[in-house]
């Protein structure tokens, strides 16, 4: 299965990119002030989600993708600034209005993945696709944990102390701001090499739906 993923460029780029922004942000000092920030994450979305999907439409989602992952990681950089609840609340509202961007592309982006393979193949093979994304999110979150405890390691972060270092909420504030940035590099780069943009998409279709008229005996529109 390892060698038939390294076989499909389009699948590998998008195991490179789209995890990178699966995971929730995170940084309330108690519950209430999590739940604060949570809801600003989150409530923006079923809002936006039509919004996306029209510019999924124009711009195809590759593009789309490449738009919301940049607008994402532009809305994060204010944390670098934010100096109370309230700030951060509308901050997160707007990184929330991003990030349903990437949620909904993303899947799309995979389904298109999904579809090229098929007209490779002649086979569909959304479990192993799908168990491949879901091992590597899974990785990925390892990941973001070992980042976050390096960032509080350098940054002089100490369990046991009751009042931290002013340094500790400098360095949470440079992780927050500056790795989503580092992740952008890579995304972008990444993105260069992933062939399936909206014209190949459109082909891609029209071959594929071509093809299963042919294989259930129904004449060509």
């Amino acid at each position: 299965a390892e060698g038939r993923q390294r076989q499909n460029p389009p699948h590998f780029v998008y195991l490179l990119t789209c995890p990178l922004w699966a995971g929730r942000i995170r940084g309330g000092k108690t519950p209430p002030q999590r739940a604060g920030q949570a809801s600003g994450t989150s409530s923006p979305a079923p809002f936006q989600y039509p919004l996306w999907r029209r510019i999924a439409l124009r711009l195809g989602s590759k593009r789309t993708l490449a738009l919301s992952v940049m607008l994402f990681v532009l809305c994060m950089l204010p944390v670098l600034v934010v100096a109370n609840l309230p700030q951060a609340f509308v901050m997160m509202l707007f990184v929330g209005a991003a990030h349903s961007g990437i949620t909904l592309v993303r899947e799309i982006v995979l389904s298109d993945v999904i579809d090229e393979d098929e007209l490779r193949t002649s086979r569909r093979r959304e479990g192993s696709y799908f168990g491949v994304n879901a091992f590597i999110e899974r990785l990925v979150m390892v990941l973001v944990g070992g980042s976050s405890s390096l960032v509080l390691g350098l940054s002089g972060y100490a369990a046991d102390r009751a009042v931290q270092l002013p340094s500790v909420a400098l360095g949470i504030r440079l992780g927050m701001g500056l790795l989503p940035v580092l992740a952008l590099v890579v995304f972008l780069i990444a993105l260069r090499y992933y062939p399936l943009g909206k014209e190949q998409v459109l082909a891609l279709r029209e071959t594929l739906n071509g093809r299963r008229r042919e294989r259930i005996g129904q004449p060509s529109a």
